[in-house]
């Protein structure tokens, strides 16, 4: 059977199945080998045209589904939990900005959710934490910019403006509440803006770090079988919490900056001025080394095209 028959018999059960399948299944239901299988679900997986993963927690992994499909039925999987949390926090009562707290009930009601009753998205992969910013939501600050260049280069979607399509899952470590998922950056009290653990004074800082070292902990603890690779971009005092979130988990993870590591000399015509533009390209790298061959072959591409230069 040549490529292109393998192909089309892929794509037509694909597009009739009801749910994600197997290579076993799909080997028994196109009636075709293996080896010609695999080369076609990578060729289609490349492409965008069908999601692989972990899909279906009653089947053995990877499961595959026609991409077109799988986001329209995991769209309103985060809608759900979107509307869920509201309905939750929205019944306590709200605190001003300057008196929402690490353990107020909002944001322990938050967190709650995150633990007991919220699920990741199905089809993401990997998990990368970012520390929180000033600026709300989280995803619209300069520093949360080039952390997610560095995972649209590396899988060529954007973690926020491409959430669907993107495998990386992105976690910030909010200051005062702990994990947050980005879909869910704009609930409250996630969206209430403030000073970061950065602007913490010593005492402030040494009480709450072990709290949000905990609930980090805890979403690793509860969540972490959901990913295949996970990591950090979290500096300074986010880097310590992170740190010691992973060894009460008892999980490894990679945290990054790294200060004696890579770092972009020049993008394009401009020098990186602050760490988060100097060190995006340490993400980018490890994600990277998560890919396949030829998903690694198109992220060099994209860096190429960024003309980016780092050592």
């Amino acid at each position: 059977m040549d490529r292109n028959e393998a192909r089309y018999r892929v794509i037509a059960f694909l597009l009739q199945a009801e749910e994600p399948l197997t290579l076993d299944e799909l080997a028994s239901g196109c009636d075709i080998g293996t080896a010609a299988l695999q080369a076609a679900l990578e060729g289609l997986t490349r492409e965008r045209l069908v999601v692989a993963g972990a899909l279906a927690p009653d089947k053995p992994a990877p499961q595959y589904r026609w991409a077109a499909y799988w986001h329209s039925e995991t769209g309103p999987q985060a809608a759900g939990a979107k509307q869920d949390l509201r309905a939750l926090v929205e019944a306590k009562e709200a605190q001003p900005p300057a008196k929402l707290t690490i353990d107020g009930e909002p944001v322990l009601a938050f967190h709650r959710f995150i633990i007991n009753r919220y699920s990741p998205p199905k089809d993401k992969r990997f998990l990368v934490f970012l520390q929180c910013s000033v600026r709300r939501p989280f995803s619209n600050s300069p520093s949360h910019a080039s952390m997610r260049r560095a995972i649209a280069v590396a899988t060529g979607f954007d973690p926020r403006d491409e959430r669907q399509q993107c495998p990386v899952h992105v976690v910030v470590l909010a200051s005062k509440i702990g994990p947050v998922p980005y879909e869910l950056e704009d609930v409250y009290p996630a969206n209430v803006g403030g000073g970061g653990v950065k602007h913490f004074d010593r005492e402030y800082y040494a009480r709450v770090r072990p709290v949000l070292a905990e609930r980090m902990a805890e979403y690793m603890s509860t969540h972490g079988g959901h990913y295949e690779k996970m990591a950090s971009f979290t500096e300074g005092r986010y880097g310590e919490v992170m740190e010691e979130a992973a060894k009460i988990a008892g999980v490894e993870l990679p945290i990054f900056p790294d200060k004696s590591g890579p770092r972009v000399i020049q993008m394009g015509g401009s020098k990186p001025r602050a760490y988060w533009q100097r060190y995006w390209i340490q993400l980018y790298l490890e994600i990277v080394g998560w890919l396949d061959p030829p998903q690694q072959a198109e992220a060099a591409e994209r860096l190429a095209a960024l003309e980016v230069e780092f050592r």
